[in-house]
């Protein structure tokens, strides 16, 4: 019986998205931003073509999409054992919307694989479910 309730507990944090939305400034869930530029670092192909198939992204603009992640992450670290036997994060993806230089929305989620297109994507329609643009 005890196993039967692990695996269903299992079955549904296997299906929890894991990501996390922060509102900086309560003001953009009700702005309707006009255009955003796009900023990738480090400097990624495969991310940028992802991005550019779903929105178009302007140079010039005060809002700006600014994406950074890490992938191959590893932890050598005996203090972080606890950590390793959950399932230690392989990879992370966060996405900034700001104004000028005002950070207004982040979307944050850590990867228990490389990053992908699919990712980016998850991640991209997670912030227009919740700002207009």
């Amino acid at each position: 019986m005890n196993y039967l309730l692990v695996l269903i507990s299992l079955l549904f944090l296997g299906c929890n998205d894991t990501s996390q939305t922060f509102v900086h400034n309560k003001k953009i869930l009700d702005a309707k931003i006009e255009c955003m530029s796009l900023s990738v670092f480090p400097p990624n192909k495969t991310i940028e073509d992802t991005l550019n198939s779903f929105y178009p992204f302007k140079k010039e603009c005060e809002y700006s999409l600014v994406i950074s992640y890490k992938t191959s992450i590893t932890c050598n670290s005996n203090q972080n054992a606890d950590k390793k036997a959950y399932g230690f994060p392989q990879s992370y993806l966060r996405m900034e919307l700001k104004y000028g230089a005002y950070l207004q929305y982040t979307y944050y989620k850590d990867l228990q694989d490389n990053l992908s297109a699919k990712d980016v994507q998850n991640g991209f329609e997670k912030m227009k479910e919740e700002l207009q643009f």
